[in-house]
């Protein structure tokens, strides 16, 4: 079928009057016995070439009788293209329909030797698209991608066209950047770019995607490294540790900054029963990532062909449940709780224990609400201290990671006793002071889930 198009096009250039088309004598014709592959396969200068013909299926429209053209990139002209691409390091790598096309952009479905050629002369190629004829210095071919390339080589004949050697595989279009090969492309990535390759991660970021990739800039992983006086490189950080880590600063679907608002974001490092890890966004006066990462100026989306890239001035480490209530101003009051000096429960070493934890975590309007509730209690220092850990064992779950969606009707038991869930009016609890208290389901209040559990934010403080 395909040759039979390029017969179509053969003949319309002969009656547009194309200018290309010579006469062979009969003892041209006679001595002339190899095909255009014929020829490619014959010299090891083409043995790429040759390869790409056979993985695209263009050996036989090659070999068929006619009048082709064909501009042939010698193997390291094809080194070269692999080389733009850091998911190409063979050709099967490059996808078929990518490489079928681009080879048919070598190929004119009419015979021109050098000597028909002519300076700004535009042509049209099987791919479709032009190619336009440089002879103000040599011969060069001008794709429509912007490249300039050489003719090293001119009128080898073939027995159905003609052979021009050139020095670089022409593309119609730029090849696409994924975001693997902007990283590879910005050198103030290249620690994560190290960084991704020891985690075997490289891959996994040219994937389809879309992908929103927090891009740690050297620095960042500098003081990563600096923070730990056993990684002296990125080879003393334990690889399970690292893919962790960097799986936390990529999320699915491509989010430019103008989409972001606070709330929490599933990232692709995993916790507890395999659930995502959450990543905390803020742009309430000032956009920050994970408590304490800042974008870095003028650096941010950077369009990828499979997603968005926003360079940040750390490396974020996934947190626990300790963490994320810690990087929550909304949760102001519940860190205050907890760290009271004047427990003997130290439940900031609890909770960063390896749980997991399903905690209910009171709002700060939760808090203050129970501050209302008695008329001598105007802070939390108010409350008595074996009330306020009685409360606050109350809403840790031990030995579990609930997410919403698995919360099932029935008693559950925490340090402090028994809650019991109640779904059949929305997401509640009830406590055994005949409480009714609303679990606030959303993306910023709950499922936020930590490296050992996952926190749940509710509109009242638990009372046993």
């Amino acid at each position: 079928m395909l040759f039979k198009s390029i017969k179509k096009l053969f003949f319309l250039g002969l009656f547009l009057g194309f200018g290309f088309l010579t006469s062979c004598d009969d003892d041209d014709t006679n001595v002339i016995e190899d095909n255009i592959v014929d020829i490619a396969s014959s010299d090891s200068n083409f043995s790429i070439l040759v390869q790409a013909l056979q993985k695209a299926d263009l050996v036989s429209a090659l070999q068929e009788d006619g009048a082709l053209t064909v501009f042939a990139p010698t193997n390291d002209a094809f080194l070269a293209l692999l080389d733009k691409k850091a998911a190409w390091t063979s050709l099967d790598d490059i996808p078929v329909e990518t490489l079928r096309s681009v080879l048919l952009y070598h190929v004119l479905p009419v015979y021109a030797p050098s000597q028909n050629l002519s300076d700004n002369q535009v042509v049209s190629t099987l791919n479709g698209a032009n190619i336009t004829i440089d002879l103000s210095s040599g011969v060069k071919i001008e794709s429509t991608s912007g490249q300039s390339v050489s003719v090293t080589q001119t009128d080898i004949l073939a027995k159905n066209g003609v052979i021009h050697v050139i020095d670089e595989v022409l593309l119609p279009t730029e090849l696409p950047q994924d975001i693997t090969d902007l990283a590879i492309a910005t050198p103030d990535l290249s620690i994560l770019v190290q960084a991704l390759q020891r985690a075997n991660l490289v891959g996994a970021l040219q994937a389809e995607g879309p992908y929103t990739v927090f891009a740690p800039t050297n620095t960042a992983f500098q003081a990563l490294l600096d923070s730990n006086p056993d990684w002296n490189s990125l080879e003393d950080i334990p690889v399970d540790v690292l893919t962790n880590v960097l799986l936390f600063h990529v999320i699915n679907g491509n989010v430019t900054s103008d989409m972001l608002s606070d709330t929490y974001v599933n990232t692709l490092a995993t916790g507890p029963n395999s659930e995502p890890l959450s990543l905390q966004i803020e742009v309430t006066g000032g956009i920050e990532f994970n408590g304490d990462a800042n974008p870095i100026s003028g650096s941010i989306d950077i369009a990828a062909s499979n997603g968005t890239i926003h360079l940040i001035d750390k490396v974020m480490l996934p947190p626990n449940v300790v963490t994320l209530a810690l990087n929550n101003s909304g949760f102001t009051s519940l860190v205050a709780a907890l760290t009271d000096s004047r427990h003997t429960t130290d439940f900031v070493s609890i909770l960063s224990g390896e749980g997991p934890f399903t905690i209910f975590a009171p709002t700060n309007s939760a808090f203050q609400a129970l501050l209302d509730s008695n008329d001598s209690w105007n802070s939390l220092a108010d409350i008595p201290i074996a009330t306020l850990d009685a409360v606050l064992k109350y809403h840790v779950v031990n030995g579990a990671n609930v997410q919403a969606d698995q919360l099932t009707n029935g008693d559950v038991t925490t340090l402090g006793g028994t809650i019991t869930i109640d779904l059949t009016s929305g997401a509640q609890i009830k406590t055994s002071s005949m409480q009714t208290v609303n679990i606030l389901v959303g993306a910023a209040t709950n499922d936020v889930q930590g490296t050992n559990g996952v926190i749940h934010a509710v509109d009242a403080v638990l009372l046993p």
